[in-house]
């Protein structure tokens, strides 16, 4: 159970406060953080007010150092531009950097998707029907920031990706909860086993 209430509780409910029924990282503002990079810096702005679950998750692991000294391990530039991941969990130190302290294991979280007709995100469920679809808030955009999972739906963990391209295709597949605000020319520039720096959080 990711939610005190269960997710289909809470997405029943449109004025229940998400914050106040989940024991994971939560935060329903507005964030913005710094990545600096080998190739140089990378502001995003982080959108908690559409997705608090994932922006808490990415700000924690951040305040607690996760990212610094990672690569971007997959970076897809042909046959087109298409994105760059980072937050890999063996990182330039060689250490399991997605270990949530409280838990002493790895933490994931659910998918989630807010749609625009909804006051709540919806949670743990691929968005499939085109008329849904075209009510996602937050769609995958050259520039925007959005979690990297396997096939099962609850599994975003540290990684992230940035996209290259717009890619609809992937819309309401994974959770997209921030964008590139300033640098998108230094994101252009990395190849893999570029890596973060630092990532830390920073004023607007």
């Amino acid at each position: 159970m990711f939610l005190i209430s269960g997710c289909s509780n809470i997405n029943n409910n449109e004025d229940i406060n998400i914050c106040s029924t989940t024991k994971l990282p939560c935060i329903d503002s507005n964030e913005y953080v710094l990545f600096i990079t080998n190739k140089g810096n990378i502001k995003l702005e982080l959108y908690g007010k559409l997705a608090p679950i994932t922006v808490g998750n990415f700000i924690d692991f951040i305040e607690k150092g996760s990212y610094n000294k990672t690569i971007f391990n997959r970076v897809i530039k042909k046959p087109y531009p298409f994105i760059i991941r980072g937050g890999d969990n063996t990182s330039i130190g060689n250490k399991n950097k997605s270990i949530d302290t409280k838990i002493k294991d790895k933490r994931y979280i659910p998918l989630e998707i807010k749609l625009k007709t909804s006051n709540l995100p919806i949670y743990g469920k691929e968005i499939d029907e085109p008329s849904q679809i075209n009510n996602i808030e937050l769609k995958h955009k050259r520039s925007y920031l959005s979690m990297a999972r396997s096939k099962a739906l609850n599994s975003a963990s540290l990684q992230f990706y940035i996209l290259l391209k717009s890619l609809p295709e992937l819309d309401g597949r994974y959770a997209v909860f921030g964008k590139v605000i300033s640098g998108m020319n230094i994101v252009d520039l990395i190849q893999e086993e570029d890596f973060i720096i630092e990532a830390k959080r920073v004023d607007s």
